[in-house]
This record gives C-alpha cells, sequence and structure tokens, in this order.
C-alpha cells in the first residue's frame, strides 16, 4: 500500500511545486479578486443601521445620510476606516457611536435613543 502511495505523493508534490505564483497588482488584487474579500473593487465597505425612534436624524461624521425610518433595510456606504455614526431626535438625547468599517465587509449599528428628561 505505502509503495502505491508513493509514486501519487510525488505526483501531486511535482504538480504543486509546478504551480506558477499569482502576481499580485499594487492594491492587493488578483484578477479583480481582492485578496482580503470577494469583490475587490470596493474602496470601502457597508454600514447596516437600526435607529429608534424612527424619525431619528442619522449622520455618518456629521453629514446627515437620512432618518433612521429611511436606512432601514439598506445599506450605506462607507470608507474603509473608524467613523463616527450620530443620532438624534426630537424629544431624546443625541447619541454617537464609533464604528469600525472594514473592506468589503457590512457593519450593522443598533442604537435606541433614550427620551430627554
Amino acid at each position: 500500500m505505502i509503495r502505491m502511495l508513493l509514486p501519487l505523493a510525488l505526483l501531486v508534490t511535482g504538480l504543486v511545486a509546478g504551480t506558477p505564483a499569482r502576481a499580485l497588482a499594487a492594491d492587493g488584487s488578483y484578477m479583480g479578486h481582492s485578496t482580503y474579500g470577494s469583490s475587490g473593487y470596493s474602496p470601502g465597505g457597508m454600514l447596516y443601521i437600526e435607529a429608534l425612534p424612527m424619525d431619528a436624524e442619522v449622520r455618518l461624521d456629521g453629514v446627515p445620510i437620512g432618518l433612521a425610518n429611511d436606512l432601514q433595510a439598506s445599506l450605506v456606504d462607507a470608507r474603509a476606516g473608524m467613523h463616527q455614526v450620530s443620532f438624534s431626535a426630537p424629544g431624546y438625547e443625541a447619541a454617537a457611536v464609533l464604528v469600525p468599517v472594514v473592506r468589503d465587509w457590512t457593519t450593522r449599528v443598533r442604537m435606541t435613543l433614550l427620551p430627554a428628561r
């Protein structure tokens, strides 16, 4: 049994050793496929934002991106890195959170604002 497996092992080793190395582009992709994710074309990731109350205004790095109701079941594009997502609504205390965005990944952000005192 061992005698039969040895030639097969040498054949497999020879095939693997003879495989040409992949040439990576400067951005770390190979033929459009990222070595870190599936798309290779995205400069960032996505945010999936869920917030209550539904009329809360949502801001990404200080820029308004919509109301919580409008952002339900939708994705928000964001560059890779740390971002501040802030929430405010009349009659509620404002809140903000730092969120890491990873290239080719979706990060979920959930926020429930507390009523103002």
